[in-house]
């Protein structure tokens, strides 16, 4: 979502606030705002489901990750006017509840479940400055030991598991030369920093196997801002040719594979580099040998796609915003497109802010049709966590 009263960067799905490293706390110090909160609404339709806020100011929620139906994580920030805060949101079949977890000044980004007692969120903490990893053992969440690198600032802002001993986490790296990509691995004993060529920073990631692994964002050349796409063999990591149709910007913002041969990504593409320039949808497939660009519709003038989450080969979702002008300040609505295995069409979605809704990740629950995804709404400058459901 590209816009001005934010702090949003449109390929790292990660928001910063924070100034200060405060102390760690167990649970969630601002007084939980009441929601009404109800069961998912009908299948076949998207729907929103409540879900309760922490912060008085602003609340965002960044990712999501399904264990099953009943077992469901989100994780982002909150803030009450003083700088932002880590907090995490978990479904239990019937509603959401804040989690206790230790919220310190920064934001979790993106979360990856493995099992029922084995849950990772990343993120970034005292203002984007150093990796944060907290990891859910079954009973309560801890803050993991995560190498920096020595720049300016690192952030994580994607995790993706092959199994509890192999973990990928992406995010960037920023220093005097720009953004540069930061890639992290789990071996099931420590993280550490992976060597990489990466020459921009990385929003997403998604790990097929131990010798194939895929992470996606953007990187400055020659011709503007031009898709990047990294991928792991099993002892290097490489890029891979791609490219966007934009003669500005084109950036990638998620990705998730189905098998070896058919991995898909998404982000937006753009002519101009101004708020006010409009963007248009880009959805990318990987087919085994090559990566190509795969039309998708224009819901409003400007269309943003954040998070995607496959199901099959013919059950892809995109998920994102839309504005029907130009004006970087909205409104903004919430943009949902479908692959059914030949091609992409919008779909309704529920949109409930007034100001702004965005839908900022998704994620489906394993062995089923069923869809979560996660972002915010904004109504009197007011930010609140926001949550879609499809079945």
């Amino acid at each position: 979502m590209k816009r001005l009263n934010i702090a949003i960067l449109p390929c790292i799905t990660f928001i910063a606030f924070a100034t200060l490293l405060l102390p760690l706390r167990s649970g969630v110090s601002a007084g939980i705002l009441p929601q009404r909160t109800r069961n998912p609404g009908n299948c076949g339709a998207w729907s929103q489901v409540a879900i309760p806020n922490a912060g008085t100011s602003s609340n965002f929620l960044s990712g999501v990750a399904a264990i099953s139906a009943n077992n469901v994580w989100a994780v982002g920030s909150y803030g009450n006017g003083n700088g932002g805060f880590t907090f995490v949101e978990h479904w239990d079949g019937t509603q959401w509840k804040v989690a206790a977890s230790p919220n310190i000044n920064g934001s979790l980004s993106g979360v990856a479940a493995i099992a029922a007692n084995n849950v990772w969120a990343v993120g970034g903490y005292n203002n984007s400055s150093l990796t944060l990893i907290e990891h859910w053992n079954g009973t309560t969440w801890s803050i993991v030991s995560s190498p920096n690198v020595s720049s300016l600032g690192d952030s994580l802002a994607a995790i993706s598991a092959i199994s509890a001993t192999d973990i990928w986490a992406v995010g960037s790296i920023s220093g005097n030369r720009g953004y540069q990509g930061l890639i992290e691995h789990w071996n099931g004993t420590s993280w550490s920093i992976v060597s990489s060529s990466v020459a921009g920073p990385l929003s997403s990631v998604t790990a097929i196997a131990s010798n194939n692994v895929w992470a996606v964002g953007d990187a400055v050349g020659a011709k503007g801002i031009q898709t990047l796409i990294e991928h792991w063999n099993g002892s290097t990591w490489s890029v891979v040719n791609s490219s966007g149709p934009g003669l500005a910007t084109n950036t990638l913002n998620g990705i998730a594979a189905i098998t070896a041969n058919n991995v898909w990504a998404a982000g937006d593409d753009s002519n101009g580099v101004t708020p006010y320039a409009d963007y248009a949808p880009l959805i990318e497939h990987w087919n085994g040998a090559s990566w190509s660009i795969v039309s998708s519709p224009l819901q409003g003038t400007s269309d943003l796609v954040n998070g995607i989450a496959a199901l099959s080969a013919n059950n892809i979702w995109t998920v994102g915003d839309y504005r029907t002008g130009l004006d970087p300040n909205g409104p903004y609505f919430t943009l949902i497109e479908h692959w059914n295995g030949t091609a992409w069409s919008v779909v309704k979605s529920p949109s409930p802010g007034s100001i702004a809704t965005d839908l900022v990740a998704a994620a489906s629950v394993p062995a089923t049709n069923k869809v979560w995804s996660v972002g915010f709404t904004q109504g009197d400058n007011i930010y609140q966590t926001f949550t879609a459901f499809y079945c």
